[in-house]
């Protein structure tokens, strides 16, 4: 294949699909000479043959020398599509706020047989069959197009498999296959990525994690892109983000009902902070995202954020599906002691009023409960993507509010309560279906008790890529 050729496919100025990808090697094929019978079997056990055509010959050449002829091929196109990056964004004919994104895959190993894009809300759930990636045969070239809307943000990755049908998505309970990290993407990945893990077709040079795609039309991330992945490691104090953004974050077990669980605390280096932001899921924040060098980079003022952790899942279960007895002793025990703490190091947290509560999912019901049984604890809650679905009984699930009638068990439990002198703003994503809906509805009982209330539909769905942006535009609304 000729360079020039592969620099047209990729091109900005040229609208790219997949199948064009797949035609444009086809072509290139067909205008050679018929490739060996050896290669052209490998085609066939690629699901893509193709028929020599009648009464030809294929040409006398060494399985190695048409091997290679591939090989170079291949070679030349992922050296082009590296320039360029990932995935390939171009317009959309019949709609401006829509782009074609072409997400690409390279398979290192002849194992895999077949592969999935799994992107947040995207290609999961009930449009698991959108992410299945076609193939160009003979080579390690996998993808697939979709068209997107513009402003779309959210997390993807890959899941390669030795099958010829695509390993299922995994669940909260139930993880699915390793996903893998795409290589071409020059943002960092969502999530550190762990490396060392099994998964065919991964090369030495791929890892185990998400990556994020952001539409050209997306809000702007470039705070949790500085010296993202360089949190919290290990028990003790850290030296924060090492781009000298924030001061040190110490991370240590505490004692909550009786029982440890890892806490992180973040201390501005130089300056009284101006605000307390607690946060759930707090091993996500730190370790994975950064947040203390994140919150920084993006000009907000200096705060004191502590972060709960879990190391499981059955430990986030049991600490955040509406454990209220657990939200009352970090809110009136937990922040308390840290509080007396930091007086002692002559760190002085400021009042109630600049007192932020936040989670996401079962972290965003938590905060809203938090809010609810200590009001005197947080002036403000950011709930993002709150678990609304949850009432007492340990079998609500979410689908249950596809055929819930009136409000949800959340939402009765502010319809009894008292006025609030608080203020919630709540994020949702377009891609969450009836979470929409229900989230503005509680956001209009949170008004009728006399809250400040807003309520922001990100495009996008229930992912970190999102809830890092929703964490940043809440604490403007807060501090300005």
């Amino acid at each position: 294949m000729s360079a020039w050729r592969l620099r047209t496919i990729v091109s900005e100025a040229n609208r790219v699909r997949f199948t064009e990808i797949q035609a444009e090697f086809s072509r290139l094929e067909d205008s050679s000479d018929a490739a060996s019978p050896q290669v052209e079997a490998r085609a066939t056990a690629d699901g893509g043959a193709r028929a020599v055509a009648d009464g030809g010959s294929p040409r006398p050449q060494s399985v190695d020398q048409a091997a290679e002829g591939i090989h170079d091929r291949e070679e030349r196109f992922w050296d082009e599509v590296a320039g360029h990056g990932t995935p390939l964004i171009d317009p959309c004919r019949d709609d401006e706020t829509m782009r074609e994104v072409t997400f690409l895959y390279g398979a290192d190993s002849p194992d895999v047989r077949s592969v999935r894009l799994v992107a947040n809300r995207v290609t999961d759930k009930d449009r698991a069959a959108e992410g299945i990636m076609g193939h160009v045969p003979g080579t390690g070239i996998w993808g697939v197009t979709l068209t997107l809307p513009a402003d779309l943000r959210c997390s993807y990755g890959f899941s390669p498999s030795a099958s010829e049908t695509p390993e299922p998505l995994g669940t909260p309970r139930q993880p699915g296959p390793p996903v893998l990290v795409d290589p071409f993407n020059a943002d960092p990945p969502l999530r550190r990525p762990v490396t060392g893990k099994d998964s065919p077709g991964a090369s030495s040079g791929q890892t185990v994690g998400t990556s994020v795609f952001s539409g050209p039309l997306a809000p702007d991330h470039s705070a949790w892109t500085v010296g993202q992945g360089a949190g919290a490691a290990g028990a003790g104090t850290t030296g924060g983000n090492g781009h000298g953004l924030a001061g040190p974050v110490a991370v240590a077990d505490r004692e909550i009902l009786g029982a440890p669980y890892p806490v992180y605390v973040s201390t501005p280096e130089t300056q009284q902070p101006t605000g307390l932001l607690v946060l759930f899921d707090g091993h996500e924040w730190f370790d994975a995202l950064n947040v203390a060098g994140a919150l920084e980079a993006s000009g907000l003022p200096p705060l004191v954020i502590i972060g709960i952790g879990t190391r499981s899942i059955p430990e986030r279960v049991a600490t955040l599906r509406g454990n209220r007895d657990f939200l009352r002793a970090v809110a009136e025990e937990l922040v308390p002691q840290i509080e007396s703490e930091l007086s002692e190091q002559g760190v002085v947290l400021p009042d109630r009023s600049r007192r932020v509560v936040s989670g996401q999912s079962l972290g965003g019901l938590s905060s809203l409960l938090m809010a609810l049984d200590s009001p005197e604890a947080f002036g403000t809650a950011l709930p993002h993507s709150p678990s609304l679905w949850w009432q007492p009984g340990g079998t609500a699930t979410p689908a249950d509010l596809a055929t819930a009638e009136g409000d949800d068990w959340t939402t009765n439990l502010f319809l009894a309560a008292e006025r609030r002198d608080m203020a919630f703003h709540l994020a949702v994503g377009s891609r969450e279906g009836l979470m929409v809906d229900r989230a503005r509805r509680l956001a209009e009982v949170l008004d009728e008790k006399g809250c400040t209330t807003s309520v922001s539909v990100y495009q996008g769905g229930h992912d970190y890529a999102c809830w890092r942006g929703a964490l940043i535009d809440g604490l403007r609304r807060v501090f300005g």
